[in-house]
């Protein structure tokens, strides 16, 4: 028997034509889908860009941290002066005294009360600390001399960094005249130098400003993140599936 071919339907030979008259159409509006979509990414990652250039470049000092050398004495007598390198001595001796010796080293000339408590506040509080977890870690510095670059305070910092106008009136900038030309003799003398800011890192929040760091808002974003994805993951997850 011969087979018989049937021509096409009418209707599906027009449904055809119609088709791909419109295929060039909806080609050409997803190519613009896909350029619209290429555009709106593109700016989001430029403006994303543009506002951590702007933090950077205005939070970029931050990275970096003042630090004056003071020659320190282990004085015994300040520190042991039982001598039997009891911890809890340790841990409780006047290690700001040790500091404060040490810029009168440094400054011999300045007297009087209101001079010398100029003068210590080039350094931060956190100087004697710095002592005392140096001395619980390594007794053996008992007793010896050695050159250490402690903290310097906020005020010093921020007339390193350029950020006091030096011309201003005393009364009108928060560092004094007398401070300012210690700092001068200091960096000299090659005394006073900028270190990177590690504690902005590992502290948190602090009365004192060259002590405050971002630890405590990191950790608030770290776990922040790591709930919001145990959370929508699975979901997220069993919704495509």
């Amino acid at each position: 028997m011969n087979k018989v071919i049937s021509s096409p339907d009418p209707l599906q030979r027009n449904i055809k034509t119609i088709v791909n008259a419109s295929l060039p159409r909806r080609h050409a509006a997803e190519r613009r889908f896909r350029w619209y979509g290429l555009i709106a990414v593109s700016l989001g990652l430029a403006f994303v860009v543009l506002m951590f250039g702007n933090i950077i470049s205005k939070g970029y000092p931050a990275f970096w941290q003042t630090y004056i050398q003071v020659p320190i004495q282990f004085d015994p007598a300040v520190i042991d002066p039982q001598g039997n390198r009891d911890p809890q001595a340790l841990q409780s001796a006047d290690y700001a005294a040790l500091v404060r010796a040490g810029m009168r080293r440094m400054f011999p000339a300045v007297e009087g009360r209101l001079e010398l408590r100029a003068l210590y506040g080039l350094v931060s509080s956190d100087g004697a600390l710095e002592l005392q977890n140096r001395v619980l870690q390594n007794p053996e510095l008992i007793g010896a001399e050695q050159e250490i670059w402690l903290l310097a305070s906020a005020n010093v910092d921020t007339l390193i960094k350029g950020n006091i106008e030096r011309s201003l009136d005393e009364t009108e900038r928060p560092i004094k005249d007398n401070q300012i030309g210690w700092v001068d003799q200091l960096q000299a003398a090659g005394q006073i130098e900028k270190q990177f800011n590690t504690i902005l890192f590992s502290s948190g929040d602090s009365r004192e400003p060259e002590q405050a760091g971002i630890r405590g808002a990191l950790m608030g974003s770290f776990y922040t993140l790591l709930i919001t994805f145990l959370l929508s993951f699975p979901i997220g997850v069993a919704t495509a599936v």
